[in-house]
C-alpha cells in the first residue's frame, strides 16, 4: 500500500472514530489537521489525562476537542489563530455550542517576534504573552502543546523554521511530563524545526507517519 492510500484509509477509519463528536457540520480546509491527526490528538488528551492544552493554529480540531472536554467534564483549551476569519468562526461556533468556558480561540496576527529566525513572523508577542500568562495563572502549567501553525512561509522544498518559536516561547509554561505534538511532521520545514528543538531542548520525537505527527515528552 503506497503512502497516499495508507493515509486515505487511516483518515476514513478516523472519521468513524470521530463520529460521536460530529454533531454539527464543521469546515475542513486543506490545511486542517487530518482526521487521523485529530484522533491522535484526542487520544493523547484522554490517555495522557491532559487538561491544560495550548494549540498553535485552530480549526475543527479545536471545536472537536472542546466537545470532548465538555463531555469529559474537565480540561481547558487555548488556541492561537493568525487568520482573523478562522478565529471568528471558531469563537462563534464555541459560543453557539456553549463551549466558551471550555475553549478559547484568540486572534493573534503574525508579526515580528524576538524568538523567530531569519526575519520570519510568528504570533504577535504581546497577544501571546497576555493570553498564555492569564491561561496558566487560571489553569496551571500546560500539559499538552499542539503545534499546527502558523503556516509555512514558503512552499519551496527547503526549511523556513516558521514554527520554531513555539518551544522557546512555551518552554517555561510547560509542566514536567508535558506532551508536545507537532503536525505536518513529514514536511521539510517541520523536520528542520524538530531537529533544532531536539538539539536545543533535549526533546526526543517519535514519528507517527500515518497521522503525520511527531510526539515528544518534556523532561524536567
Amino acid at each position: 500500500m503506497d503512502g497516499s492510500l495508507q493515509h486515505a484509509v487511516a483518515d476514513l477509519a478516523a472519521w468513524q472514530r470521530l463520529a460521536p463528536l460530529l454533531s454539527d457540520y464543521l469546515p475542513f480546509p486543506p490545511e486542517s489537521l487530518s482526521p487521523s491527526g485529530i484522533v491522535a490528538f484526542l487520544d493523547e488528551v484522554l490517555i495522557g489525562d491532559r487538561s491544560v492544552i495550548v494549540q498553535c493554529g485552530s480549526g475543527a480540531s479545536s471545536v472537536l476537542l472542546a466537545r470532548l472536554l465538555s463531555r469529559r467534564g474537565f480540561g481547558r483549551l487555548l488556541a492561537l489563530e493568525h487568520d482573523e476569519r478562522a478565529a471568528a468562526f471558531a469563537t462563534s461556533q464555541l459560543r453557539r455550542e456553549r463551549l466558551s468556558e471550555v475553549a478559547r480561540v484568540v486572534h493573534a496576527p503574525l508579526a515580528a517576534h524576538p524568538a523567530a529566525l531569519s526575519g520570519l513572523h510568528w504570533y504577535e508577542p504581546s497577544v501571546v504573552f497576555e493570553m498564555v500568562t492569564n491561561f496558566v495563572e487560571r489553569n496551571g502549567l500546560v500539559d499538552l502543546l499542539l503545534v499546527d501553525g502558523p503556516p509555512s512561509a514558503s512552499r519551496q522544498q527547503r526549511p523556513d523554521l516558521s514554527r520554531y518559536p513555539a518551544m522557546p516561547v512555551f518552554r517555561g509554561a510547560l509542566s514536567p511530563g508535558a506532551t508536545v505534538l507537532v503536525a505536518d511532521a513529514d514536511r521539510v520545514s517541520e523536520q528542520a524545526v524538530l531537529d533544532r528543538w531536539a538539539r536545543e531542548f533535549g526533546l526526543r520525537f517519535h514519528h507517527d507517519e500515518t497521522a503525520r505527527l511527531a510526539t515528544a515528552t518534556v523532561r524536567i
